[in-house]
């Protein structure tokens, strides 16, 4: 990763975190890491701990952007909020896993787009 998408993908990250909070979500940890992978975003929200990707892009790619996130990733992010609730000792709590887009139109306008539940663990 070069250090323009390193930067964007920061960037990236704090208006996930900003848009999160207007939603009325609390944050409980950002860029979680564990043996098996690592976690943009970790919040609550009406009795749900959400694990939430962001991605961010310069321009509005072909195909869906929750499509970016595939089988690999989804089990590397599953792997670590598995050690996340493991580490808090978290049980009988309801979570989901939701991708966030941001990216930035050519006008410069940005773009976000939230997908709730985007995946399961099977």
């Amino acid at each position: 990763m070069g250090l323009e998408s390193y930067q964007l993908g920061k960037q990236g990250e704090e208006i996930a975190e900003k848009y999160l909070l207007q939603q009325g979500y609390e944050i409980l940890e950002r860029n979680f890491h564990s043996q098996q992978g690592e976690i943009d975003i970790i919040a609550k929200h009406k009795g749900f701990l959400i694990f939430v990707e962001v991605k961010s892009y310069s321009y509005r790619s072909y195909g869906s952007p929750v499509g970016a996130v595939g089988k690999g990733k989804k089990q590397s992010i599953i792997h670590a909020a598995q050690a996340y609730l493991y580490k808090d000792k978290i049980k009988n709590i309801y979570s989901r896993f939701d991708v966030l887009t941001i990216y930035r139109k050519y006008d410069g306008q940005t773009i976000i787009e939230h997908y709730k539940d985007a995946f399961y663990v099977s």
